[in-house]
C-alpha cells in the first residue's frame, strides 16, 4: 500500500515518548498511586482517601503536566497538583533507574534503523526535561535522536510550536509524526507533517480518527515509511 510521503523524500520522523516509544502504562500508574498514598499518609491531601483508579490515571497519560496533574485533583485541592506533580516524577525516575520501565519491544531497533537510512530523529513529549532526561538516559536515546523536546517545561508551549521548532533547527521540509494522542495529530497537521496514529498506545479510536496511517505495534513502522 502507498502513502502520501511515498511520493516524495522524507526527511525527518518525531515521535511522542509515552505510549509510543516507552511502555509507560504501568510504571507510570504505580508511580503516580505512590505519590498519592504518600502526601495522603502526611496529610496533604486533606479530605482524600485514595488516588483515583488506575484507568483514570492511564488516561490522562499524554496530557501536559499542569493539566495532567490538575485534572487528578478534585477542584478544592488542585492548587497542589504541581507537588503531586513533583512526587510522582521522583517515583518515576527511581522505577527508570530500578529498571521497571520498558520501551516497547522493538523501539530501540526501530530508531537505530531509521536513522541508518539518513532520516533526522526527533522525540517531542508533554513531559518535564527531568523526565525526559531519565529516559534517555536509561534507554541511551540521546545517541539515536538529533532533537529532543520536554514541552512540559513551560506552560505556554505545545508540540506544534515544538515540532516545528525541531523541524527548522534540522533543516527538514518533510516529516511523518508518530504518536497516540490527539496533541501529536494537531502538531502534525499544523506542521504540514503526516500523521501515523499508535492504536497501541494511550489514545482513544476518536481522537486518532483521521491519521494518514495507523500501526498496531512500532515494529510496523519502519516498513510503513
Amino acid at each position: 500500500m502507498r502513502y502520501p510521503w511515498h511520493s516524495t523524500t522524507l526527511d525527518a520522523v518525531a515521535f511522542d515518548m509515552d505510549g509510543t516509544l516507552l511502555d509507560s502504562g504501568d510504571f507510570g500508574v504505580r508511580a503516580i498511586r505512590s505519590a498519592f498514598f504518600a502526601m495522603i499518609a502526611a496529610g496533604r491531601l486533606p479530605g482524600l482517601e485514595a488516588p483515583p483508579p488506575d484507568e483514570a490515571i492511564r488516561r490522562q497519560i499524554g496530557k501536559r503536566p499542569h493539566e495532567f496533574y490538575r485534572d487528578l485533583l478534585p477542584q478544592s485541592l488542585q492548587q497542589l497538583a504541581s507537588q503531586l506533580h513533583a512526587a510522582a516524577v521522583e517515583n518515576e525516575r527511581a522505577a527508570l533507574r530500578s529498571g521497571a520501565g520498558r520501551l516497547f519491544a522493538g523501539a530501540r531497533e526501530v530508531l537505530a534503523g531509521l536513522r541508518a537510512r539518513g532520516l533526522k530523529l526527533l522525540m517531542i513529549s508533554n513531559c518535564t526535561p527531568e523526565y525526559m532526561q531519565a529516559v534517555v538516559e536509561t534507554f541511551r536515546l540521546g545517541e539515536l535522536l538529533d532533537f529532543q523536546s520536554p514541552v512540559g517545561r513551560d506552560p505556554a508551549l505545545t508540540k506544534s510550536i515544538e515540532l516545528g521548532r525541531g523541524l527548522r533547527e534540522l533543516g527538514a521540509r518533510t516529516a511523518v509524526m508518530v504518536g497516540d494522542r490527539v496533541h501529536d495529530a494537531e502538531a502534525a497537521r499544523a506542521n504540514g507533517a503526516w500523521f501515523i496514529a499508535c492504536l497501541y498506545g494511550y489514545g482513544t479510536a476518536e481522537e486518532l480518527a483521521g491519521a494518514d496511517a495507523s500501526i498496531g505495534d512500532i515494529c510496523e513502522l519502519a516498513a510503513l515509511l
